[in-house]
This record gives structure tokens, C-alpha cells and sequence, in this order.
């Protein structure tokens, strides 16, 4: 009996341990000096879709079915990371911008919403959604397919901020584009 017991409680502890959990962040951004001649920019409140708002890395397993990872979570909000990545990045190269914290009335503003940001069963990453600067009238789709260089959830955080940083290119070519 004293073995049987022994057995009972080794069993169950086993089926109490938790998985350990790993928490992801986008890469940093190399930080970029301030010019004091950049272009100025607001970049209002990120718009994700609802199913981005858990803290799970989410992977789409089939045409109509997303699964959000329990192990594999987003360690602050998917939202301030992607904001502070987009102002980073834009601020980068010799035709930066500036984000400011209040615009003037002449300041362009920069919608984001962000419809895709997931992993794929084929190995590759998805950044889609729209973006609108207040001074043009149109709406820019942007649609972003990133094959992830190895497997694993590193990897497709990499690849999720390489379609940021292709999406920053858009963004940054139809701000410098005369209205």
C-alpha cells in the first residue's frame, strides 16, 4: 500500500507541473539621433483586431481556424510594443521622421490598423492591414508575407519584425510623398 501511495503522489505531481512559459518581445530598434530638421509626425493609438488583443502568440493552423499560444506570450501589450517599434523605425535613416507627443495643426497623423500579425503552418509570417496619413486622401493596404529563417517562436517574432520594418518603408515613402 505504502508503494501504491508513493506511486499515486509521483503520478499526480507529475500532472500538476506547469509548462514553462516563455514571453517574446519585439527586437529593439537601434536607437537614431534626433534631427532637429526631421519632419514631424503623430502616430495615433495602434488599431489591432480583436483576436491580437490576448497575450498569446497567435498562429493560423487553417483557412478559418487561429489558435493563440498559452506558453508563448507577448510580454507587454501587442500594442505599446508595435507603437514604439513603428516610431523607432520611422525615425531611422537619413529621410526620418520625428513622432511628437502633441501635433501642431499642420502635423501629418498616422492611422495603423492591423489586421494580420500571426504566425502560418508554412513557416511564414503574416503583417497585413491598412495605414492612412491625415494629409492624403487615400488608404494604403499592406499585405506582408515573411518566411521565418528557422523554426520556433523566436523566429517568427523575427519575422513579425521584419514586416514591420517593410511596413515602416511604406509608411515612410508616402510620408516624403508630396501632397
Amino acid at each position: 500500500m505504502k508503494t501504491f501511495t508513493l506511486l499515486l503522489l509521483l503520478l499526480l505531481s507529475a500532472c500538476s507541473s506547469q509548462p514553462a512559459v516563455s514571453y517574446y518581445q519585439l527586437p529593439a530598434v537601434a536607437p537614431s539621433v534626433a534631427h532637429s530638421k526631421a519632419p514631424a509626425v503623430y502616430i495615433e493609438p495602434l488599431q489591432v483586431a480583436g483576436y491580437l488583443n490576448g497575450r498569446g502568440l497567435v498562429l493560423q493552423v487553417s483557412d478559418v481556424e487561429l489558435v493563440m499560444a498559452r506558453q508563448h506570450l507577448w510580454a507587454e501589450a501587442l500594442e505599446q510594443q508595435l507603437q514604439r517599434q513603428l516610431r523607432d523605425l520611422l525615425a531611422q535613416g537619413s529621410n526620418g521622421f520625428t513622432a511628437v507627443l502633441q501635433p501642431a495643426a499642420a502635423t501629418p497623423r498616422l492611422t495603423v490598423q492591423l489586421d494580420r500579425f500571426h504566425g502560418q503552418p508554412d513557416g511564414y509570417a503574416v503583417v497585413g492591414g491598412y495605414f492612412a496619413v491625415s494629409n492624403q486622401p487615400a488608404m494604403y493596404a499592406f499585405n506582408f508575407r515573411i518566411a521565418l529563417t528557422s523554426d520556433g517562436y523566436p523566429a517568427l517574432v523575427n519575422a513579425l519584425a521584419e514586416g514591420l520594418q517593410q511596413l515602416s518603408v511604406m509608411i515612410r515613402t508616402q510620408l516624403n510623398t508630396p501632397v
